[in-house]
């Protein structure tokens, strides 16, 4: 293949997403990596588009882009400076928490609206991170572990984990709050939260590499900064190649202050042709890491069982029940005991309780049935 010299860090048009899914075990290495300086973290990329290295990703705009890129040197010295460098052995120890038993399944409760009666479920409920505090501000929105459970419809000693996978706008408010992120873990604290997953800062499949390297690190610093204020916290491993996968093992290998790992399939990471790839990295994960590791997941609900073999306990963090139950929806089971959804229309100020808890039973049943959720045996 030609290169054009031309070209080199201009942005690669029309170029399927696909085509730029990093599988060392396939492709071969890009050949501008072997150079470059950061490539004991980085590892390289070995992706199918014709790219020479991650530069040619570049958007070439720097006066519009907020990736950290070297294309934008005052910027990038900035972002760099702000995490400590891109390596994670100086991310600060934390002590060792303990974190409850967790259910199998955790249903997500987005509001409390057109609910009258406390919601009980498996004893433990998740709700979004940023439901429950002010990006704007440092505080919760809430004054005390009642008040929140109250207006989510949840009764008195409901478990509550928070997930802080979001949209990068959210993501990037809190990362803004710099030394005021103590005061509203403090906060949350005092809420009775049992875990938060650590916000899900993005790795970019079409663009330059310290950019993951930058939201790599700064999940491992908020994961830290929750434990080190006395929340339980499941650190994110958001990772785009094996080397990313690499460094999370070791990181994890040598801190045993944590204990629990949290993963989102539910965009690009479960998409046909991907979620094996993802399904085994974090299987080698788990291997590399001689103690327990629970592992907390969204979506991928088709390879839970795969997961479970391998982790020492799957929780998943269930959305369809809340979000049906809002979009008038009943679930059903099949004669083959598959989830299926009806229309289920309600009348004008009805009520959604009975609805909800139906749904709840039926997709909690589902899913025990077909094993999806079964723990790994002892």
């Amino acid at each position: 293949m030609l290169i054009d010299a031309a070209r080199l860090g201009a942005p690669t048009p029309g170029v399927p997403l696909q085509r730029l899914w990093h599988d060392a075990g396939r492709l071969t290495p890009s050949l501008g990596c072997a150079k470059c300086p950061d490539r004991c973290i980085c590892g390289g990329l070995s992706v199918a588009a014709p790219i020479f290295d991650c530069m040619h990703l570049c958007c070439g705009n720097p006066g519009d882009c907020d990736s950290v890129c070297r294309n934008k040197p005052e910027d990038f010295a900035r972002r760099v400076r702000e995490i400590g460098g891109f390596g994670l052995d100086n991310v600060p120890r934390a002590p060792k928490l303990v974190a409850p038993e967790l259910p199998d399944i955790i249903p997500t409760v987005f509001h409390g609206n057109k609910r009258e009666s406390q919601f009980e479920g498996p004893g433990a409920v998740c709700i979004p991170l940023f439901k429950v505090i002010g990006v704007r501000g440092a505080e919760a929105k809430f004054h005390s572990g009642e008040d929140l459970r109250k207006k989510f419809k949840l009764s008195p000693g409901t478990a509550i984990i928070l997930t802080g996978t979001s949209t990068d706008p959210a993501l990037e408010k809190w990362w803004s709050l710099g030394d005021r992120r103590s005061a509203t873990i403090s906060a949350l604290k005092e809420l009775r939260i049992s875990l938060v997953t650590t916000p899900n800062y993005s790795l970019f499949a079409d663009q330059p590499r310290w950019d993951d390297l930058h939201s790599m690190k700064r999940i491992a610093l908020v994961c830290q900064e929750f434990l080190n204020l006395g929340v339980p916290c499941a650190l994110h491993v958001n990772a785009r190649t094996e080397r990313d996968w690499e460094r999370w093992a070791e990181f994890l290998a040598a801190r045993t202050e944590f204990t629990h790992i949290a993963f989102e399939f539910g965009t690009g990471a479960g998409w046909k042709g991907r979620i094996d790839w993802y399904a085994e990295q974090l299987a080698r994960l788990r291997a590399a890491v001689a103690r327990p590791i629970q592992l907390i997941v969204r979506g991928g609900i088709a390879i839970l069982p795969r997961l479970a073999s391998t982790f020492d306990g799957v929780t998943l963090l269930e959305t369809s029940t809340f979000v049906k139950t809002v979009r008038r929806k009943a679930a059903f089971l099949d004669r083959s005991s598959r989830l299926r959804w009806r229309h289920a229309p309600t009348q004008p100020n009805e009520m959604l309780d009975t609805l909800f808890e139906h749904n709840w039973t039926v997709v909690s049943e589902g899913l025990t049935k077909s094993r999806i959720v079964a723990r790994k045996a002892a």
